[in-house]
């Protein structure tokens, strides 16, 4: 018996499996790659949003912690003096108030909240300068909304607010004007 067979199958590979498989490997890892580049992007870019909601959050929170603050007034005597965050009417914005985005809030010419919205790294902090007065001869009426009642003294206030998301750097300002009749 000969114990001698050809494998003619075996004497002409060349390797060529190999060499594709490589190839395959290094097109999956490229794209593997370029994915988890796209994933930090959108984890960076969803980081940003939730900064930006929560600065927004907390600078809402100074608008409505200065309208209660007009609220648990008596009257509007403590806006005739300047300092800690109150204006007097008339006073130039230019020289006491700080740059929206300034370093320049502090107690002098701000006030800030006893509490902050939970993930905010400072309490949110508000300024109100009485802007004017308005009574029996005026309307206080935008465009029909709302009822005013013009047989009372109303006073109108304008408040800046600024909040900051879960860093400093993130900041956001809002204004608004605020009435309210003694």
């Amino acid at each position: 018996m000969n114990m001698t067979t050809d494998i003619p199958a075996q004497r002409h590979q060349q390797g060529w499996v190999l060499i594709i498989g490589l190839l395959v490997l290094v097109m999956l890892t490229i794209i593997a790659m370029a994915l988890m580049r796209t994933t930090l992007l959108e984890e960076k870019m969803a980081g940003a949003s939730r900064d930006i909601n929560l600065s927004f959050e907390a600078a809402e929170v100074g608008l409505r912690g200065a309208e209660t603050f007009i609220e648990s007034q008596a009257d509007d005597t403590v806006f005739t003096a300047t300092g800690a965050g109150l204006y007097a009417q008339g006073t130039s914005s230019s020289d006491l108030e700080p740059a929206p985005f300034g370093t320049a809030w502090d107690d002098g010419n701000s006030r800030t909240l006893s509490s902050a919205p939970a993930g905010v790294t400072s309490a949110p902090r508000y300024m109100i300068k009485k802007v004017g007065e308005s009574g029996g001869e005026g309307s206080l009426n935008i465009g029909g909304y709302g009822e005013t009642d013009l047989t009372q003294k109303s006073v109108i206030y304008r408040i800046t607010a600024r909040g900051t998301g879960g860093n400093d750097n993130t900041q956001t300002i809002l204004r608004s004007h605020y009435a309210r009749a003694y």
